[in-house]
């Protein structure tokens, strides 16, 4: 994300110092280590009536930049693999589980030095377990009680994976 040097002044000190460490995909140092890249056509997809909570109302149409596909370095992204089976762990039935290497990467992203992780909505403790991994302090925050004790049992199991 590039800022105007007027954004960047406007921003609170706390932000500022935050916002310098912060790696910049788009800067020219990054975007040099990857080559360019063009994605296909990208097809409408048909969405799901298996689940529930599926808005089955009239599709927006697809703007001209989702029918073109996309194009830039591959610097932009952050790829890691799906969540295996032992990563998620043993009676873990949360329906969206993270890669804990996705985790740690934000973790590491987002998180200063002796600052402290919220997970609002932690789920199964993938975020806590990244940044324990990473020697972050955290706060999970989760409602249903299920996915507390699964959260529970990954942080007592320590990692595996």
């Amino acid at each position: 994300m590039r800022i105007s040097e007027k954004q960047y002044k406007a921003m609170p000190a706390e932000l500022q110092a935050l916002f310098c460490k912060c790696p910049n995909p788009g800067s020219d140092e990054v975007v040099r280590l990857f080559p360019q890249t063009t994605s296909g056509s990208v097809v409408p997809y048909a969405r799901s009536t298996r689940h529930k909570n599926t808005y089955a109302g009239p599709q927006p149409p697809m703007s001209t930049f989702d029918r073109e596909g996309d194009s830039g370095s591959a610097a932009r992204f952050f790829y890691c693999a799906k969540t295996s089976k032992r990563e998620r762990g043993e009676g873990n039935n949360h329906p969206t589980v993270k890669p804990i290497a996705l985790m740690r990467y934000l973790c590491r992203l987002v998180t200063p030095s002796g600052g402290i992780v919220l997970d609002p909505f932690s789920g199964s403790g993938t975020t806590c377990v990244a940044a324990k991994l990473e020697f972050v302090k955290f706060i999970g925050i989760e409602r249903e009680a299920q996915y507390v004790a699964i959260s529970n049992k990954r942080l007592a199991q320590g990692v595996l994976f």
